[in-house]
């Protein structure tokens, strides 16, 4: 018995969880275009009459399969009164008919089969039963929309079974019973006599397919308990210590019938609009909470007398538009106007309205625009002539956000800081990229006298110093000057230009000395060019002892390099 429960209690689950539906709707009586809701209240049939008709077959002595499925299936049929009593419980009053048939000679068991007993009787079996569907409600939405689908169930309940007279064969198969086997058998006949009828609890489960809100076709197994252990005619001679049971497999037809007032306002629900609030006839049925006409789900100011135009929304000021949505509810106005007066008729409320006595646009809250460029006339500072309001409604020819009349040049796009004229194209080089641009040039050059100044971004190279009252070069000094046209002749140094400029110390006359640092000066350059260099790159200059280089009547003894190019400009427009 504990394993036919256990098989009954998976069915339940399985059925339970796997059985919900999709819905889609049907073509019925009842079906309306309104959208699904979210509430399934129960089927507008709370009645409903079945039939069933399938198999039916026993559990006891002569069976040995613990869970009843088509074992020697018989006949069973039956019919049913169906009460609904809310979206998932039904109360069920059934009354079926049972052919039951048993054999030994079926049986798995070998001793069985030799045994050789066969048993046929019928039972007849009123009950009481209650149903739970869970997602049965789901077949109609509150408006009572039909959604076809599957909806399964389960049932338990009490009924009594009148069995019927048992045939019992002992022996059919033709083998002689042993005194043993005879004493048990008397035994189950004189205990037959006693046994008519009993109390049994059905279990059940089903599926049904919902056709149209009245009628389903299903698939239902019930199983009986019973407290009998002679339905099969077998006990001592059996199994004395399990009582026999039932079971029915089998298709079943449901229809519905009846009408209701769920609410108990006098329309029925077929008709009710609200069926399970009550409300009077002149909304349907639905409940009219402030008594204008309106129902209250129809109503937008349910608690509010209204018009029936206005939704059921009171309208003070009688200008059609109702109260709740009237930003002047004590002034008539329009509905252009959310009923605001509009003494300029431009279709901006007089309250809103920056130019009450000039019709105006709505775009620029009630102002003309003379112009059309945009830009309300008292705001535009060129109210005859169209301009973008970047300029205040004045022209800006080349579009670069100033005014034609403050651009110094209205034809070519500039900037606020030129006044409208644009940026020049290029910029002169800065000290850091003129410094990494020199840095390129002597990268990889093994130059002893020339280096970077990179403070000034200059090309620095060493002075060549002199003997007193002498011009002429010695060897380190004419390394010096072979070092600068190797730096000449590098790329990107052919702008370069090269000035000895010469000095002398304070001995002797000016004259003299200017002549000396002239000398000096000339040397260096005259040697640069007899190694090559272009003498359009060379210039000298004396300066005497006009200006002192340093303390030292040695270090006034010099010629001093210095290399300069032009100003690089960057173009601005790469």
């Amino acid at each position: 018995m504990l394993k036919q429960l256990l098989f009954v209690f998976a069915v339940l689950t399985s059925i339970t969880v796997y059985g919900q539906d999709t819905p889609v709707t049907m073509d019925d009586p009842l079906t309306t275009d309104a959208p699904l809701s979210t509430e399934t209240p129960e089927s507008p049939y709370p009645w409903s009459f079945g039939l069933k008709v399938g198999a039916a077959s026993m559990g006891g002595d002569l069976v040995d399969k613990d869970i009843i499925i088509l074992n020697q299936p018989r006949l069973g049929a039956g019919v049913f009164l169906r009460r609904a009593l809310g979206d998932a419980l039904a109360l069920r009053l059934d009354l079926m008919y049972f052919s039951l048939r048993a054999e030994d000679e079926n049986s798995d068991d070998a001793g069985r089969r030799s045994r050789g007993f066969t048993s046929q009787t019928t039972i007849i079996e009123p009950s009481l039963s209650i149903e739970l569907a869970p997602f049965a409600g789901g077949r109609f939405t509150d408006d009572y929309t039909f959604r076809p689908g599957l909806s399964p169930y389960v049932m338990a309940g009490v009924g009594y079974g009148i069995w019927g007279d048992v045939t019992t064969e002992y022996n059919e198969l033709g083998n002689p019973p042993s005194t043993q086997e005879l004493a048990l058998i008397n035994t189950d006949k004189s205990d037959q006599a006693d046994d008519g009828g009993g109390i049994v609890f059905p279990l059940g489960v089903g599926l049904r397919y919902h056709l149209s809100p009245k009628s389903a076709l299903g698939v239902e197994y019930s199983f009986r308990i019973t407290g009998s252990d002679l339905i099969d005619g077998v006990s001592a001679s059996g199994d004395p210590d399990d009582d026999d049971t039932y079971a029915f497999l089998g298709l079943t037809y449901t229809a519905g019938f009846g009408s209701r007032d769920a609410d108990g306002d006098g329309i029925n629900d077929e008709d009710d609009e609200c069926p399970t609030q009550p409300g009077p006839a002149n909304t349907n049925g639905c409940p009219d909470a402030d008594g204008d006409g309106v129902a209250d789900k129809d109503d937008e100011c349910p608690n509010e007398a209204g018009v029936a135009n206005l939704n059921g929304c009171p309208d003070g000021d009688s200008d059609g538009v109702a109260d709740k949505d009237d930003d002047c509810p004590t002034e008539p106005g329009t509905a252009a106007t959310n009923g605001c007066p509009d003494g300029d008729g431009d279709g901006v409320a007089d309250k809103d309205d920056e130019c009450p006595d000039e019709a105006g646009l709505a775009s620029l809250n009630g102002c003309p625009d003379g112009d059309g460029d945009g830009i309300a006339d008292k705001d535009d500072e060129c109210p005859a002539e169209a301009g973008p309001a970047a300029t205040n409604g004045c022209p800006d020819r080349d579009g670069d956000g100033i005014a034609d009349k403050d651009d110094e040049c209205p034809d070519e796009a500039g900037v606020a800081e030129r006044n409208g004229c644009p940026l020049p194209n290029d910029r002169p080089e800065n000290l850091q990229e003129r410094t990494t641009r020199y840095g390129q040039i002597l990268e990889g050059q093994d130059f002893s006298h020339i280096r970077i100044d990179s403070i000034n971004g200059t090309i620095m190279i060493d002075r060549i110093f002199f003997p007193t009252d002498a011009s002429s070069l010695n060897r380190p000094d004419r390394l010096i000057i072979e070092e600068i046209d190797r730096f000449l002749s590098l790329p990107g140094a052919e702008d370069f230009k090269i000035r000895y400029e010469g000095h002398a110390d304070r001995r002797a006359s000016d004259e003299y000395n200017m002549n000396l640092s002239q000398r000096r000066a000339n040397s260096a350059s005259e040697y640069s060019e007899r190694q090559g260099a272009d003498p359009a790159n060379l210039s000298t200059i004396g300066f005497g002892e006009n200006q002192p280089v340093g303390a030292t009547l040695r270090e006034n003894r010099v010629v001093i390099p210095v290399a300069t190019e032009a100003t690089r400009m960057i173009d601005l427009r790469n």
